[in-house]
């Protein structure tokens, strides 16, 4: 049951110019959804890793957005010739976040370049340009419209993100070249593309995470068990207030 004070949900950003301002940029559709699920939603900037303890202290969960790639260097690898636009000040923030979030038992829910972020906050590695790295991969790139789903995953049946939506295969929209390599000791694998790559991934032994590769955002006004991800999620931040 939802508390009687709705939830305050942090949600990362990035800069972007704006009419040549640089400017803190988040895709309207994740305030929605936060918004539609029950939630308040706050925008979360970029900024020193000594904010990081007051975001922490302010926010009852987190959704980490989509973005940039992930600078290779936070997981210990040179860059691969088709790595896209990086964000070395984000990705410190982000990491620092996680693991903050985490020690303080705030649930996470992390969307797109969010999955990678939180696999690599706790030691795991990314597939740089998933085509380059499997010449079988299916297209994660889509050029249909971002709601709409292009291919199929299978989730796995005993995991939170089966009970939330009640299928074990969906189609999904897909918007990415980075994905999990290496998946980090504490975090578990929950749902897979046909081609292998890892689409959803929860936390083990930890406090509740969950890392989700497509866009329910962008679903989540049409389909109604994308919409559920968020309620779920809110829920989940709920029933941890104080």
């Amino acid at each position: 049951m939802l508390s009687p004070t709705p939830p305050i949900i942090g949600i990362t950003s990035t800069v972007e110019n704006h009419n040549n301002i640089p400017s803190v940029h988040v895709h309207e559709k994740y305030i929605r959804a936060v918004i539609l699920a029950g939630g308040v939603p706050v925008v979360i900037p970029i900024g020193p890793k000594e904010m990081v303890k007051e975001w922490v202290a302010i926010c009852d969960g987190f959704i980490f957005s989509s973005g940039e790639d992930v600078d290779p260097y936070y997981f210990g690898a040179d860059p691969h010739p088709k790595v896209l636009k990086t964000n070395g000040k984000r990705d410190k923030m982000e990491i620092e976040l996680v693991k903050q979030a985490q020690s303080k038992l705030k649930p996470i829910l992390a969307i797109c370049r969010g999955i990678s972020i939180l696999n690599v906050a706790f030691g795991g590695t990314l597939v740089q340009d998933i085509e380059a790295n499997n010449p079988k991969a299916i297209k994660h790139f889509q050029l249909a419209e971002r709601p709409e789903a292009t291919h199929q995953i299978e989730i796995v049946k005993d995991s939170w993100l089966h009970g939330v939506i009640n299928r074990q295969k969906i189609h999904v929209n897909s918007m990415h070249h980075q994905a999990i390599n290496t998946l980090a000791p504490n975090l578990k694998t929950v749902a897979t593309a046909p081609d292998g790559i890892i689409e959803a991934i929860e936390g083990v032994d930890v406090s509740f995470m969950v890392g989700i590769q497509w866009h329910p955002e962008e679903m989540a006004v049409e389909d109604p068990s994308m919409l559920e991800l968020f309620k779920a999620f809110i829920v989940e931040c709920s029933n941890r207030m104080k």
